[in-house]
């Protein structure tokens, strides 16, 4: 390759940085403490959920919710490598290989030394002055001998920008300045792509001094351990070559599935096919591979023997043991290596690229279950042996997908109205979507051409590490905003699954946990909890979730209704009709604040015709403000919002043709919102009828039942409650607004009168003049639920402008929250407790701790909080909520397994969690109501600040 042919690459100013040796100031461990009182009320649910621990392990089976073995965030993570649906492998900031997931739903938290990178540093003379593995992360006691973990922590820095990560490291004492660009191909909008199970690694090499440096860079690979023990099944090693790769295959099989990784890398000139790899025995001859590098600079295969052991010494004590023991060693190999070297006069600089694949396109749930295909076998096949072709798409697109990253994030970094903390919270919790178990499988054999299932497969994503349910509802609820905006067909997707789980009776009945009770496992006309365990048949066997009888559950019909009124809005922004070249959308920016309409006439300058006066305009305007009108951008900045790929001539075997789903550049069209619509009216309308019967007094406002029955399941709600009640507000409003967009007249007309009752029911029995009442019951008569406008939070993100609730009530509320939940609450640096008990006359109030719930700080309902603050003009009030949180969870070094609770003394609960994803609706509303100037320096959120070891 030629000398001085790229710039050396730098890590962007934002996203989350440490130096090597960055040490966490603040503690934080999974513990959960009851009180007397709580441990004395769940005393009887705490047997029964033992009683079925026993029985799922002696089945040989995990809970789906394990309270025993609950696991403490390791805090060490940087961005997990892998797309979407194929499986993931997480990264520790300091260079390890850790946190394998690639049997969906089960993660394996293992480091395994000989996962590295190796770097080789030589002078003019050819001889070795510095070589080391790339990493800072203490040297494992299991690792081989003589590898040497030689870098100074303090020399190197990490930056994490998901899907991307930069690494930094400053050799320059032996003329050498190394960066590492970590790149998965996770990309708004491009279904393709995003499906596939690789990473590609770019190490970017400047000779800093004024002599000539040789420089390699190695990269070796084992097989994984599956529940931390050796496998005996037999290990396939193959080496390849094509035109512009080569590499090596490493077949074995993880739990019962067989997989293929494949270590690859960009071919240098005149390379030949025996130059720099090798395979070899982990525990018998890792240690001349490192012989070979300090020696030679980089591997050389012919001195490599599979049963090659250290010396002859060890060669006749192994056979002494052989005639001893009647049996013949036989050390396989099981580890590949490959190296490559660039030459660097001074001043020189270069690239060296690699690639990681991992080939297991085949899920089977149960022994005789159902076979399933991952999505990118839609592309590279499903037989196993397409490692190798990903391997090589990889390494000859990655820039074409980092300048997609670049095209969709720019827009945000460089947004001076959104704090500098938020842009990396943005992209950094993004990291979910691929590494929260998720599945996403190839059905186009099963649905018709107008099922979006046929284009876009089957998704799933589980609740949490810990909490294995796939599409959780009530918590997706929250978590949503993300695929609704980045991957839109994903969410329809999603919701297509729930739409035809709604007429579905389950008459088998099991007993809750809660209460010893046997229910049905799932009534008719509701939506349930979620689609199944990943040790069952999700997917088939739904509703997993057995502590309480979700059939009950007062949020989870009402929450399908707001996401399809709020999915409805997007979808007509994402499918703006500016022609066949425009219709993919990159990212919402300036679509928010306009109706689809309005896009379409500022861009053509073709205006049509008004909606009739019945029709609410779609403009997200805050009710609040009904005077602000957001202004309307020129034509060239919204196409600036579109998706523009240039044709790419990609030979991977792909079908073409496919108008509905493919656009150019793998990219796809979002979903036809009317179609949607019209596909999800009727499924919304049953749910709110059925909804309604839990209005027993019939006045307009459904009542909780005197237990946990909805997302917070461990706090008991009695009678009508801001949060149910809110929600149902919501939906009734949602499901008049759908009626009149598909002139369903008689609708309309019957959500319209029982809205109207429903609002002053709401107003009636819950304001409180400073809150909406957590319930009607005496005992909660001073409570301050953070989450008490969820209802309201929806409307905004869904555009209705109607005053469903008084502009003045919400605006005092949310300042209630603000100076009780937030401020009250670790000075504000820990976001917005669940609960809080207001203080009589003087007195300064008290969390809540009624229920563990009700003590928590929940990362998601902090972010929904901040939207809605947004919505509402109090930015500062925002801003410092959710900024105060994540510059907490940062210090307790909680990024990329962020869990779903914070309790006031620091520890958590729930690892990676689904619902912190809802940091996306607070970029909703700020492109939707953006600030009149950017906010200022807040003394906790730090909005505009990098710090140089924990950018917030």
């Amino acid at each position: 390759m030629e000398n001085n042919r790229l710039p050396i690459d730098r890590p962007p100013k934002y996203g989350l940085k440490m130096l090597l040796n960055h040490e966490f100031p603040l503690q934080s461990k999974q513990i959960i403490s009851p009180n007397t009182k709580q441990i004395f009320e769940m005393l009887p649910l705490a047997v029964r959920y033992f009683k079925y621990y026993l029985g799922r392990r002696m089945h040989h089976k995990k809970p789906i919710m394990d309270y025993m073995t609950m696991v403490s965030a390791q805090r060490m993570y940087g961005c997990p490598i892998g797309g979407i649906g194929g499986g993931t492998i997480g990264r520790g900031f300091k260079g390890e290989f850790c946190r394998f997931q690639l049997c969906p739903g089960i993660y394996e938290y293992i480091t395994i030394p000989e996962c590295q990178f190796i770097v080789n540093i030589r002078n003019a003379d050819n001889k070795t002055i510095f070589q080391s593995v790339l990493s800072t992360y203490d040297k494992p006691k299991k690792a081989p001998a003589t590898w040497e973990w030689n870098l100074n922590g303090a020399d190197c820095e990490y930056t994490g920008l998901y899907p991307r990560a930069w690494t930094t490291y400053d050799l320059s004492k032996y003329g050498i300045k190394l960066i590492c660009r970590q790149i998965s191909p996770v990309i708004p909008h491009n279904y393709k792509d995003s499906s596939l199970p690789c990473a590609v690694f770019v190490w970017s090499a400047e000779n800093v001094c004024d002599e000539y440096r040789s420089v390699s860079i190695t990269f070796t690979w084992t097989e994984i351990l599956h529940s931390k023990k050796k496998s005996n099944a037999k290990i396939e090693i193959e080496r390849y070559s094509e035109e512009t790769t080569c590499g090596l295959t490493l077949e074995q099989k993880i739990g019962d599935t067989p997989c293929t990784f494949t270590v690859a890398k960009t071919k240098q000139e005149n390379e030949m096919i025996h130059d720099c790899y090798c395979v070899f025995n982990v525990a018998k001859s890792s240690n001349f591979v490192w012989e070979c590098l300090k020696t030679h600079g980089k591997l050389e295969p012919e001195n490599m023997q599979p049963n090659m052991l250290t010396n002859s010494k060890e060669k006749k004590q192994d056979v002494q043991k052989e005639k001893q023991s009647h049996t013949k060693a036989n050390y396989r190999c099981d580890a590949v290596g490959l190296s490559s070297v660039l030459s660097l006069d001074p001043g020189g600089k270069d690239v060296i690229e690699f690639s990681l694949v991992w080939d297991m396109p085949i899920v089977k749930f149960k022994k005789d279950g159902k076979v399933f295909r991952r999505y990118y076998t839609k592309y590279f096949g499903s037989d196993g042996t397409s490692g190798t072709s990903i391997a090589s798409y990889a390494l000859k697109n990655y820039k074409s997908w980092e300048k997609d990253l670049t095209d969709w994030q720019d827009p945000i970094l460089n947004n001076s109205n959104i704090p500098d903390w938020l842009k990396s919270a943005l992209m950094n919790e993004l990291y979910f979507v691929a590494d929260g178990g998720t599945l996403w499988f190839d059905v186009r054999d099963e649905y018709p051409e107008t099922d979006p299932r046929h284009h876009f497969g089957l998704f799933g994503y589980l609740e949490g590490h810990e909490y294995r349910m796939y599409n959780t509802y009530d918590v997706h609820f929250y978590a949503s905003f993300a695929l609704a905006q980045l991957w839109p067909n994903l969410q329809v997707v999603l919701q297509y699954m729930f739409r035809d789980t709604i007429s579905v009776e389950i008459k088998d009945n099991r007993k809750s946990l809660y209460n010893g009770k046997y229910v049905k496992t799932k009534v008719k006309d509701s939506i349930p909890h979620d689609l199944g365990d990943p040790e069952d048949e999700p997917f088939v066997n739904i509703n997993a979730y057995n502590i309480h009888d979700v059939s009950e559950w007062r949020d989870l019909n009402v929450k399908f209704i707001l996401q399809v009124g709020r999915d409805y809005r997007l979808l007509r922004g994402h499918s703006a009709p500016f022609g066949d070249r425009y219709r993919s959308l990159q990212f919402i920016d300036q679509c928010c604040d306009a109706a689809a309409d309005d896009l379409y006439a500022r861009a053509t300058h073709q205006y049509r015709e008004p909606p009739a006066p019945a029709t609410p305009p779609l403009a997200p305007t805050p009710m609040s403000t009904p005077a602000y009108v957001p202004p309307s951008p020129p034509a060239g900045n919204i196409l600036e919002m579109l998706y523009r790929n240039e044709d790419r001539n990609e030979e991977d075997g792909s079908s073409v043709g496919d108008k509905a789903a493919t656009a150019h550049g793998g990219c796809s069209a979002a979903w036809d919102a009317r179609q949607y619509l019209a596909d999800m009216y009727d499924a919304c309308a049953a749910l709110l009828r059925r909804t309604r019967l839990w209005d027993r007094d019939q006045d307009g406002l459904v009542e909780n039942n005197g237990s946990p029955d909805q997302t917070f399941d461990s706090w008991v709600m009695s009678g009508p409650s801001a949060y149910c009640g809110g929600l149902w507000v919501a939906a009734v409003a949602t499901m008049r607004y759908l009626a009149r967009q598909l002139s369903r007249s008689e609708d309309e007309l019957e959500f319209d009168q029982l809205l109207e009752r429903a609002k002053a029911t709401f107003h009636e029995k819950l304001w409180a003049g400073t809150h909406y009442r957590f319930d009607t019951s005496l005992a909660n008569r001073r409570v301050i639920m953070a989450d008490q406008l969820a209802g309201v939070w929806f409307l905004r993100a869904i555009g209705i402008i109607d005053q469903v609730l008084p502009v003045e009530n919400v605006r005092t509320a949310l300042k209630t929250i603000y100076e009780n939940n937030v401020l009250k609450f670790c000075e504000g640096k820990m976001g917005a407790v669940n609960g809080f008990v207001l203080g009589e006359k003087n007195q300064p109030g008290e969390i809540d701790r009624t229920a563990l719930q009700s003590m928590e700080m929940w990362i998601g309902v902090t972010y929904g909080l901040a939207a809605l603050m947004i919505y509402e003009g109090m930015y500062e009030e925002a801003f410092k909520t959710a900024g105060g949180m994540y510059s907490t969870l940062t210090q307790m070094g909680l990024a990329y397994e962020t869990p779903e609770a914070l309790y006031e003394n620091g520890n958590h609960r729930s690892i990676a969690y689904m619902r912190p994803l809802a940091v996306w609706a607070m970029y909703q509303a700020i492109t939707a109501r953006p600030p009149p100037s950017p906010p200022r320096a807040i003394p906790n959120g730090k909005p505009h600040e990098v710090n140089v070891t924990t950018s917030l």
